[in-house]
């Protein structure tokens, strides 16, 4: 059986744009969560506060969020407390 050829998405300059910022304050909310996990707060807010300087809070939030309990198993209050912190700078 034959798989269908992949076939790229064409974007025009805005979008792609906003792709790669998406991707980039996706990573920048991995890493926070990361050390977060690793109780490096400062550090964590600096990058979390740079993700959103590339796309909105909201977004940004939701991210770190996911990242921190699912992936490095951070405690839901660690996080709201952190994310709290956050919302106040």
């Amino acid at each position: 059986m034959r798989e269908p050829p992949i076939v790229r998405p064409t974007m025009n300059n805005a979008e792609r744009g906003q792709f790669v910022r998406k991707a980039k304050a996706d990573r920048l909310a991995f890493e926070a969560a990361e050390l977060l996990s690793l109780g490096d707060t400062l550090k964590a807010t600096s990058l979390a506060t740079a993700g959103v300087t590339l796309t909105d809070s909201a977004q940004m939030e939701t991210w770190v969020r996911h990242y921190a309990t699912t992936r490095f198993k951070v405690a839901n209050l660690a996080v709201d407390d952190f994310l709290n912190g956050i919302q106040a700078v």
